[in-house]
């Protein structure tokens, strides 16, 4: 178990794997320059969110479990629906 272990940190150590990926959830695993290009951005300040990367947003994840809709979501979601279109008058 022990010597399991130190294989596995020594894998993990590496955060551009597939490996260290897929168990932190990322969307995919971005290569050193892609890396470097956000950390950049960062540094100029040009991103919106301090410490934003796509690879680790779950909502760019195309093969996650899309999200169960229940019934009081989808009354709400036709009731926002029905005063837009009372709003402008769309039949």
């Amino acid at each position: 178990s022990e010597s399991a272990w130190a294989l596995t940190r020594e894998i993990l150590r590496d955060h551009t794997s597939n490996s260290f990926a897929a168990l932190a959830g990322w969307s995919y695993t971005p290569t050193g320059a892609e890396i470097a290009l956000w950390d950049q951005m960062e540094l100029e300040g040009r991103l919106k969110r301090k410490g934003y990367r796509p690879w680790a947003d779950r909502r760019t994840d195309m093969f996650r479990r899309p999200a169960t809709e229940t019934h009081a979501d989808y009354e709400a979601r036709m009731a926002r629906r029905k005063r837009l279109n009372d709003h402008y008058h769309i039949e």
